[in-house]
């Protein structure tokens, strides 16, 4: 049953997705869906939770196979920010169902967000692993920065966004190669530790 609604929300969208059809593909019948839940919301529930994990497991592997690498900093960014692009690419629209119920569910938006926050968080450990090559005075700050307008440039692109009134505009492989730059120039700027924030600003 979950399998076949997964696969409803990955093919079709939220809008495709109804207690009739997961009934007609699963062969399980409608009374025994509300046998074991209370309606299509407490489906999505269900749906998310066990995506959830298989995806976490899947980011957790590209993760180890980047760290394999043993990239120095220059060439771990980039890496980096393209294998999540690809990632978030792969699973857009099962996370963009999730979102759209999200925005009415906070079961649904909470378990979104922790594991967001726990992906971005484990990205930001991989790069800190190449801290000493990191010349921005504040290498956590600079590292949550990058990630903070990658994810939120992926996100629009790709319509994960809230208002994501530019989905698909611009050229994708440029849009990763001009990330993977940005986000390596800032965490290679060699500003003075002393100076403040405000400064900077000016």
């Amino acid at each position: 049953m979950l399998h076949a609604a997964t696969s409803i929300l990955e093919k079709g969208g939220l809008a495709a997705l109804t207690l009739t059809e997961v009934s007609r593909r699963s062969g399980v019948s409608i009374g025994s869906i509300y046998g074991r839940l209370d309606g299509k919301e407490d489906l999505i529930r269900a749906v998310q939770a066990q995506a959830l994990t298989k995806i976490r497991q899947e980011f957790a592997t590209m993760i180890s196979e980047i760290r394999r690498q043993e990239l120095c900093l220059s060439e771990l960014v980039p890496t980096v920010v393209h294998a999540l692009a690809l990632f978030l690419r792969r699973h857009t629209r099962l996370l963009s169902a999730f979102m759209q119920v999200a925005m009415t569910d906070p079961l649904v938006a909470k378990a979104g967000r922790k594991a967001q926050s726990k992906d971005l968080s484990d990205l930001q450990l991989l790069l800190l692993e190449r801290r000493d090559e990191i010349r921005h005075p504040d290498p956590e700050h600079a590292v949550a920065t990058c990630f903070t307008v990658v994810y939120g440039s992926l996100a629009r692109y790709l319509g994960l966004a809230p208002s994501s009134d530019s989905v698909g505009e611009g050229n994708w492989d440029q849009l990763l190669d001009d990330l993977g730059l940005m986000a390596l120039a800032f965490l290679l700027m060699d500003l003075p530790r002393s100076a403040p924030a405000a400064r900077l600003r000016r």
